[in-house]
């Protein structure tokens, strides 16, 4: 079991929540769970995102989809900001 935890800046925070509860389907299908959705408390136009990820392998290829790189041109994602990092439970 891995952990992924996002940030990123968006323009719009509806716009953003609306695109990324569109791709709820599509990361359950590839073993990810969300955890956590939330902005950053000094930053709030920054979302903060925790999922729990079954299938390492799986989420690694959803993280570098179309249809990711899609829903954030839709989603109004600043480009350049997001910032991923894999967790691992000790």
């Amino acid at each position: 079991m891995e952990y992924l935890l996002i940030r990123q800046r968006f323009t719009d925070y509806d716009t953003w929540r609306a695109a990324f509860d569109g791709l709820a389907e599509v990361r359950a299908a590839a073993g990810m769970r969300t955890v956590l959705v939330s902005v950053d408390a000094e930053r709030p136009e920054e979302a903060v995102v925790l999922f729990e990820c079954e299938d390492a392998q799986a989420m690694r290829r959803h993280f570098a989809s179309d249809a990711l790189k899609e829903a954030h041109a839709k989603a109004g994602v600043v480009p350049g900001s997001n910032q991923a990092s894999v967790l691992l439970p000790r």
